[in-house]
């Protein structure tokens, strides 16, 4: 399994194939981005696209974004989907760990739905909380 970032100048070759991966993340977020928002963060705004793939077929692709708090810098995924994920999530996970830190990440940080608790536990990441939302009336 290959994983790489694909570079700025690449990503619009790449994304119109990586697209339905990413669309199914960006609808789960919850109306907070479409999928045209994630193209302009990859393209325009810094945020990385990652690509796992073997021979010819990518099957699955990330966007990440490198983010400085008061006391920690941390790699942190937005969005991630694809296919067979047991051939794809160590090697991802690697990749993500050995660019964050080169990077001078603390750590790397997902958000998603409770069903990424059991595949990402299972390689060492730990559930430290979860995110609830009360939606106002309009």
């Amino acid at each position: 399994m290959n994983v790489t970032i694909v570079p700025n100048e690449d990503i619009n070759k790449v994304f119109p194939i990586v697209r339905d991966y990413l669309d199914k993340a960006a609808k789960l977020s919850g109306g907070r981005y479409t999928i045209e928002e994630v193209y302009d963060n990859v393209r325009f705004k810094g945020h990385q696209l990652w690509i796992a793939f073997n021979d010819d077929e990518i099957v699955a692709s990330a966007v990440t974004e490198l983010v400085s708090y008061s006391k920690i810098k941390t790699l942190v995924g937005h969005f991630i989907g694809g296919k067979d994920l047991k051939s794809w999530k160590q090697p991802v996970v690697d990749a993500m760990a050995r660019f964050a830190k080169a990077e001078g990440c603390d750590r790397i940080e997902f958000m998603g739905r409770r069903g990424w608790s059991k595949p990402l536990t299972q390689i060492g990441w730990k559930e430290s909380y979860i995110v609830y939302e009360y939606f106002l009336e309009k």
